[in-house]
Protein backbone atom coordinates (compact mmCIF):
# COMPACT_ATOMS: atom_id res chain seq x y z
CA UNK A 1 0.00 0.00 0.00
CA UNK A 2 1.57 3.64 -1.26
CA UNK A 3 2.10 5.61 1.93
CA UNK A 4 0.08 9.13 1.81
CA UNK A 5 1.52 12.11 3.61
CA UNK A 6 -1.53 13.87 5.06
CA UNK A 7 0.45 16.73 7.07
CA UNK A 8 1.56 20.07 6.63
CA UNK A 9 3.56 20.11 2.98
CA UNK A 10 6.52 22.19 5.19
CA UNK A 11 7.68 22.87 8.38
CA UNK A 12 6.01 25.23 10.85
CA UNK A 13 6.67 27.90 11.11
CA UNK A 14 7.21 28.81 7.23
CA UNK A 15 10.95 28.95 6.97
CA UNK A 16 12.20 32.39 5.43
CA UNK A 17 13.21 30.71 1.98
CA UNK A 18 10.08 29.56 1.32
CA UNK A 19 8.44 33.31 2.19
CA UNK A 20 7.79 34.06 -1.58
CA UNK A 21 6.53 31.46 -2.89
CA UNK A 22 3.15 33.18 -1.98
CA UNK A 23 3.14 34.79 -4.63
CA UNK A 24 1.99 32.04 -6.52
CA UNK A 25 -1.15 31.26 -4.29
CA UNK A 26 -4.69 33.08 -5.34
CA UNK A 27 -7.85 32.92 -3.86
CA UNK A 28 -10.72 31.16 -5.74
CA UNK A 29 -13.11 32.92 -7.65
CA UNK A 30 -16.03 32.41 -5.13
CA UNK A 31 -14.11 33.95 -2.29
CA UNK A 32 -11.96 36.74 -4.27
CA UNK A 33 -15.56 37.79 -5.26
CA UNK A 34 -17.29 37.44 -2.01
CA UNK A 35 -14.41 39.50 -1.00
CA UNK A 36 -14.98 42.48 -2.84
CA UNK A 37 -18.61 42.05 -3.23
CA UNK A 38 -18.08 42.71 0.86
CA UNK A 39 -15.90 45.31 0.51
CA UNK A 40 -18.21 47.55 -1.77
CA UNK A 41 -21.33 46.93 -0.05
CA UNK A 42 -20.63 47.21 3.21
CA UNK A 43 -17.23 49.34 3.90
CA UNK A 44 -17.13 53.06 3.14
CA UNK A 45 -15.74 53.85 0.06
CA UNK A 46 -11.87 55.37 1.27
CA UNK A 47 -9.06 54.08 2.94
CA UNK A 48 -9.68 51.28 5.71
CA UNK A 49 -7.51 49.52 8.17
CA UNK A 50 -7.58 45.62 8.02
CA UNK A 51 -7.01 43.93 12.22
CA UNK A 52 -6.67 40.84 13.75
CA UNK A 53 -7.52 40.01 16.82
CA UNK A 54 -6.45 36.70 17.88
CA UNK A 55 -8.34 36.21 21.31
CA UNK A 56 -10.34 33.03 22.30
CA UNK A 57 -9.74 31.47 25.33
CA UNK A 58 -7.30 28.66 23.48
CA UNK A 59 -5.39 31.69 22.76
CA UNK A 60 -5.38 33.00 25.82
CA UNK A 61 -3.93 29.63 27.43
CA UNK A 62 -1.43 29.64 24.55
CA UNK A 63 0.46 33.36 25.32
CA UNK A 64 1.05 32.18 29.22
CA UNK A 65 3.84 29.99 27.44
CA UNK A 66 5.64 33.00 25.77
CA UNK A 67 8.44 33.69 28.69
CA UNK A 68 9.66 29.95 27.99
CA UNK A 69 8.81 30.09 23.67
CA UNK A 70 9.81 32.88 22.58
CA UNK A 71 9.68 31.68 19.23
CA UNK A 72 6.01 29.98 19.17
CA UNK A 73 3.97 29.33 16.38
CA UNK A 74 4.49 32.29 13.99
CA UNK A 75 7.00 34.96 16.23
CA UNK A 76 9.87 34.37 13.61
CA UNK A 77 7.87 36.23 11.30
CA UNK A 78 8.53 39.73 13.45
CA UNK A 79 11.42 38.27 15.41
CA UNK A 80 13.72 36.48 13.34
CA UNK A 81 14.16 32.46 13.18
CA UNK A 82 16.57 32.98 16.27
CA UNK A 83 15.04 36.11 17.93
CA UNK A 84 17.43 37.85 16.42
CA UNK A 85 15.28 40.61 16.27
CA UNK A 86 13.70 41.06 19.74
CA UNK A 87 12.00 38.67 22.34
CA UNK A 88 8.38 37.88 21.68
CA UNK A 89 6.30 39.20 25.26
CA UNK A 90 2.42 38.67 26.55
CA UNK A 91 1.19 41.89 25.08
CA UNK A 92 2.35 41.27 21.15
CA UNK A 93 0.73 37.30 22.03
CA UNK A 94 -2.48 38.84 23.67
CA UNK A 95 -2.46 42.60 23.65
CA UNK A 96 -4.66 44.83 26.13
CA UNK A 97 -7.52 47.12 24.60
CA UNK A 98 -5.61 50.29 25.31
CA UNK A 99 -2.73 48.87 23.15
CA UNK A 100 -4.96 47.88 20.51
CA UNK A 101 -7.00 51.21 20.52
CA UNK A 102 -3.76 53.51 20.99
CA UNK A 103 -2.21 52.02 18.24
CA UNK A 104 -5.03 52.13 15.81
CA UNK A 105 -5.14 55.37 16.41
CA UNK A 106 -1.67 56.08 15.87
CA UNK A 107 -1.85 54.32 12.58
CA UNK A 108 -4.87 56.56 11.44
CA UNK A 109 -3.10 59.45 12.46
CA UNK A 110 0.16 58.46 10.30
CA UNK A 111 -1.34 57.79 7.52
CA UNK A 112 -0.69 60.90 5.22
CA UNK A 113 -2.10 60.41 1.40
CA UNK A 114 -5.99 59.11 2.78
CA UNK A 115 -8.71 59.23 5.02
CA UNK A 116 -9.52 55.85 6.88
CA UNK A 117 -13.23 55.98 6.75
CA UNK A 118 -13.16 52.20 8.46
CA UNK A 119 -11.61 49.57 10.65
CA UNK A 120 -12.22 45.65 9.57
CA UNK A 121 -12.21 43.10 12.33
CA UNK A 122 -11.35 39.40 11.92
CA UNK A 123 -11.45 37.74 15.12
CA UNK A 124 -11.44 34.01 16.06
CA UNK A 125 -13.28 34.92 19.42
CA UNK A 126 -14.05 38.96 20.68
CA UNK A 127 -14.10 41.72 17.64
CA UNK A 128 -14.03 44.17 20.34
CA UNK A 129 -16.52 45.97 18.31
CA UNK A 130 -18.03 48.42 20.70
CA UNK A 131 -14.83 49.23 22.84
CA UNK A 132 -13.16 50.24 19.41
CA UNK A 133 -16.27 52.57 18.33
CA UNK A 134 -15.70 53.86 21.79
CA UNK A 135 -12.23 54.69 21.39
CA UNK A 136 -12.59 55.87 17.68
CA UNK A 137 -15.44 58.07 18.19
CA UNK A 138 -14.09 61.43 18.12
CA UNK A 139 -12.17 60.40 14.67
CA UNK A 140 -16.07 59.34 13.09
CA UNK A 141 -14.22 55.71 12.16
CA UNK A 142 -17.11 52.61 11.74
CA UNK A 143 -15.79 49.67 12.77
CA UNK A 144 -17.03 46.18 10.88
CA UNK A 145 -16.95 42.67 11.35
CA UNK A 146 -18.87 40.36 8.74
CA UNK A 147 -21.02 38.07 10.31
CA UNK A 148 -21.08 35.66 7.07
CA UNK A 149 -17.57 35.24 6.76
CA UNK A 150 -15.72 32.27 7.06
CA UNK A 151 -11.93 32.26 8.02
CA UNK A 152 -10.53 32.01 4.29
CA UNK A 153 -12.94 35.38 3.06
CA UNK A 154 -11.67 37.23 6.21
CA UNK A 155 -8.49 36.63 5.02
CA UNK A 156 -8.99 37.90 1.61
CA UNK A 157 -10.60 41.54 3.08
CA UNK A 158 -8.03 41.67 5.62
CA UNK A 159 -5.27 41.20 2.47
CA UNK A 160 -7.08 44.05 0.69
CA UNK A 161 -6.82 46.70 3.23
CA UNK A 162 -5.09 49.45 2.77
CA UNK A 163 -3.17 48.75 6.46
CA UNK A 164 -3.36 45.70 8.03
CA UNK A 165 -2.26 45.15 11.95
CA UNK A 166 -1.98 41.72 12.98
CA UNK A 167 -0.48 39.41 15.41
CA UNK A 168 2.84 38.36 15.39
CA UNK A 169 2.61 34.99 16.88
CA UNK A 170 -0.41 34.23 14.98
CA UNK A 171 -0.16 32.08 11.80
CA UNK A 172 -3.53 33.23 10.70
CA UNK A 173 -1.85 36.65 10.41
CA UNK A 174 1.04 35.30 9.16
CA UNK A 175 -0.82 34.55 6.18
CA UNK A 176 -1.88 37.90 5.73
CA UNK A 177 1.57 39.41 6.25
CA UNK A 178 3.15 36.89 3.29
CA UNK A 179 -0.20 38.04 0.69
CA UNK A 180 0.11 41.52 1.47
CA UNK A 181 4.20 41.16 1.46
CA UNK A 182 4.05 39.80 -2.24
CA UNK A 183 1.80 43.12 -3.61
CA UNK A 184 3.90 45.49 -1.34
CA UNK A 185 1.06 46.32 0.89
CA UNK A 186 2.03 47.88 3.98
CA UNK A 187 1.60 45.48 7.63
CA UNK A 188 2.54 46.50 11.25
CA UNK A 189 1.91 44.04 14.36
CA UNK A 190 0.63 44.77 17.47
CA UNK A 191 2.59 45.78 20.44
CA UNK A 192 6.05 45.37 18.11
CA UNK A 193 8.29 46.94 17.16
CA UNK A 194 7.88 49.22 20.48
CA UNK A 195 5.89 52.44 19.26
CA UNK A 196 7.70 55.37 17.97
CA UNK A 197 6.97 58.15 15.88
CA UNK A 198 6.56 58.39 12.42
CA UNK A 199 4.20 57.33 9.08
CA UNK A 200 3.43 55.19 6.78
CA UNK A 201 3.69 56.85 4.01
CA UNK A 202 1.39 56.25 0.36
CA UNK A 203 -0.59 53.22 1.31
CA UNK A 204 -2.68 51.61 -1.76
CA UNK A 205 -6.23 51.94 -3.21
CA UNK A 206 -7.09 48.34 -4.33
CA UNK A 207 -10.66 48.41 -5.08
Amino acid sequence: MQNINIGAPASFPIQQKNRALQKYLKWSDDIEEKAIKFIKTYIPKGAFIGIHLRNGIDWVRACEHIPSSPNLFAAPQCLGYQNEKGIATKEMCLPTKETVIRQLKRVIKNIKNATVQAIYVASDSNHMIEDLTEGLKKMKIQVIRNLNATPQVDLAILAKSNVFIGNCISSFSAFVKRERDAKSFPSVFWAFPKEKSGHLGSIHDEL
